[in-house]
């Protein structure tokens, strides 16, 4: 397991250090950048990732953002993924539509609600979260996932804007 990065995560997927300007403007924004670098700590590194690996996370975490084709942030979870010991066994779950690559129904379970949520989050019921549960997951594991995949999404939005800041 490699320690976690104490740089902000989107300047660097961004090469923000390259464009003094855009920098100066999220540096504006110092609180929110803080928040969401702590929020990525939380979601991806947490002191106790209980079921949920740190590999599992990254691996999930290079899916939804492949989903979006967003290149810097695919590359940067698969490099974190890569860097976990249990890394090679799940990066075939980077690729978007690789469920069927799992005989374990657990794991399919979460790809599929990873990929719901991500690509079609209004179509998502009561019933996709029973889905999980009779997958094996507890309460505590759906809030976790969710607390995830909300994270991932939300800062793939941040730096699909930034990119457009910074490529205009």
């Amino acid at each position: 397991m490699t320690a976690p990065s104490t740089n902000d995560v989107i300047d660097t997927v961004l090469g923000l250090d390259r464009f003094p300007d855009l920098q100066a403007l999220r540096d504006q924004r110092a609180k929110l950048k803080h928040l969401s670098q702590t929020s990525y700590q939380a979601a991806l590194r947490p002191a106790d990732p209980r079921n949920f690996s740190y590999a599992l996370r990254a691996a999930l975490a290079a899916r939804m953002a492949a989903l979006w084709k967003s290149q810097e942030l695919s590359a940067h979870f698969r490099a974190l993924l890569e860097s976990e010991e249990e890394g090679p066994a799940l990066a075939s779950i980077t690729n978007p539509g690789s469920a069927a690559d799992t005989a374990d129904p657990r794991l399919q379970a979460i790809l599929a609600h990873v990929d719901l949520v991500t690509l079609s989050p209004k179509e998502a019921t009561r019933a996709n979260i029973e889905k999980l549960t009779t997958a094996g997951l507890d309460d505590r594991d759906i809030v976790t996932l969710a607390g995830l995949i909300a994270f991932v999404n939300y800062q793939v939005l941040v730096v699909a804007g930034l990119k457009m800041l910074r490529d205009n």
